[in-house]
């Protein structure tokens, strides 16, 4: 993937690059934003780790870091205003991001169409709908975006 010097990205390159993500797939950024405060609400550190997991570890992900996926332009977007008590999703996947450029630099590219920064949400969201606190509004956008419409 290009230099072999290791980037480090922040926290705000992530939440816009999820955001920008989910506009290209039709999302609107409070619909976005509404899925992460969610989830910094009713998943746990763990559970939320495990998704993102799930999606980073794809064989794919040197996709994620194409630089058109991740220029910085300085607000963070996800920025969620959350209790102490709640988990913080944005750093959790900081923290998996970083980890997996500490460990796997340079990555290697991929012809295959890899993971894109709205699969995080998506699978965020299929945990909060398991758990049954998803509005009505965000299940029928999830379903929508599975059929294509």
């Amino acid at each position: 993937m290009g230099s072999k010097r290791k980037p480090f990205i922040t926290s705000k390159a992530i939440s816009e690059a999820v955001i920008r993500s989910g506009e290209r797939n039709n999302w609107s950024v409070s619909e976005v934003t509404e899925v992460w405060k969610l989830a910094a609400y009713y998943l746990t550190e763990e559970l939320i780790d495990t998704a993102f997991h799930k999606v980073i570890h794809e064989e794919s992900s040197a996709a994620l870091f194409r630089r058109c996926h991740y220029k910085v332009k300085g607000s963070e977007i996800l920025h969620l205003d959350q209790p102490a008590s709640a988990s913080n999703p944005v750093c959790i996947l900081g923290k998996k991001v970083r980890t997996l450029i500490k460990e796997g630099w340079p990555l290697e590219p991929s012809t295959a169409n890899g993971p894109q920064w709205h699969d995080f949400t998506d699978a965020i969201l299929m945990m909060l709908m398991k758990r049954k606190v998803l509005s009505n509004h965000l299940k029928g956008k999830k379903i929508e975006q599975d059929l294509g419409l």
